[in-house]
């Protein structure tokens, strides 16, 4: 919304749908853990409710496939939220490493989404900020080449 000032300079203010919104983001925020334990939950069920794509769940108006893909776009937004934050905690990048190497063997993964993408340079980022290098998967000790 514009109002205009005194000086007849045009003033920018907030409305309260738009204060409420920033409020609720604010207090939305989770750590690193709780993001991380929201998409292993998410990641999880998408797993599970893929074992039975064509099982109808009546209650929600769609079948195991449809809220498989549910569960995975939850997930995406989860990993996304987790590597957004820079971190200079190891623990934190083991979690955001874990998550991309879930998520970057997923069939069709990269062509769904950017989220394995976006993940990825936060991840490569955090490391290099670290000090740390990063093996591709198949150049790590004891993984088949």
């Amino acid at each position: 919304m514009t109002n205009e000032t005194s000086s007849g300079e045009p003033e920018q203010t907030l409305g309260d749908g738009e204060l409420r919104f920033y409020a609720r983001s604010y207090m939305a925020q989770k750590t690193a853990d709780e993001n991380f334990l929201r998409w292993e939950s998410c990641h999880t069920a998408a797993i599970l409710l893929d074992r039975e794509p064509d099982r109808p769940y009546p209650d929600y108006g769609l079948n195991g496939r449809q809220l498989a893909e549910g569960a995975r776009i939850a997930a995406r937004r989860m990993a996304l939220l987790l590597a957004e934050a820079p971190t200079g905690l190891r623990e934190v990048l083991a979690r955001k490493i874990h998550t991309f190497e879930a998520m970057a063997p997923l069939q069709d993964e990269g062509t769904r989404s950017n989220a394995i993408f976006m993940i990825e340079g936060a991840m490569k980022r955090d490391a290099e900020q670290l000090g740390i290098v990063l093996l591709p998967l198949s150049n790590r000790p004891g993984r088949a080449q």
